[in-house]
């Protein structure tokens, strides 16, 4: 079952990643190929980023949800397993106690190791849901930049497509007929 949860995570990653890098890619060509002007290109990409960002974010919420319930699912699990263990630990340990005092010592710290592993594997799956969660922002953030590299691009391209649709129409001007 952790497997099947990491492919959808995995998944759901791989996704967010190519549904922007896609997005960048078809703003780009947009920008080279639109026919309205500059204000309304800048305008469909400050839209569509908006979009894009929107839509990263609640896939990054998604994906933090998913690891914190998972984390919940699993300290549960952990605290059940300790509980689980404590109790069959303190049935031995009274079995024994009857034939042996010495050994119920032995038990009971065995017991308390029990427990402190336990603990220890419920605070490691809090830490994996937190660097889960962690991973998901820096890639939100990550494609945001990449975003904005693309806009910056693209208003880059839009005004130098505009120096030379200028050159081009003052050169037909000039030209004799």
């Amino acid at each position: 079952m952790a497997d099947d949860t990491s492919e959808k995570s995995g998944g759901a990653g791989g996704f967010i990643a190519g549904l922007l890098i896609g997005a960048t890619v078809g703003v780009l060509g947009a920008l080279l190929y639109a026919p309205q002007g500059g204000d309304e290109t800048r305008d469909l990409v400050k839209k569509k980023t908006d979009e894009y960002s929107d839509l990263a974010r609640s896939k990054v919420t998604d994906l933090s949800d998913a690891a914190k319930a998972k984390a919940t699912e699993l300290s549960d699990k952990a605290g059940d397993a300790a509980d689980s263990a404590k109790a069959k630990v303190g049935e031995v340990a009274d079995s024994v106690k009857a034939k042996t005092a010495g050994v119920s010592d032995s038990i009971k710290a065995t017991a308390d190791d029990l427990s402190t592993k336990a603990t220890d594997k419920v605070q490691e799956t809090k830490d994996s849901a937190q660097d889960l969660i962690d991973k998901g922002k820096s890639l939100v953030d990550d494609q945001k930049s990449r975003i904005a590299s693309a806009v910056e691009a693209g208003k880059q391209t839009a005004q130098d497509k505009k120096v030379e649709l200028t050159e081009a129409a003052d050169a037909v001007k000039k030209a004799p007929y």
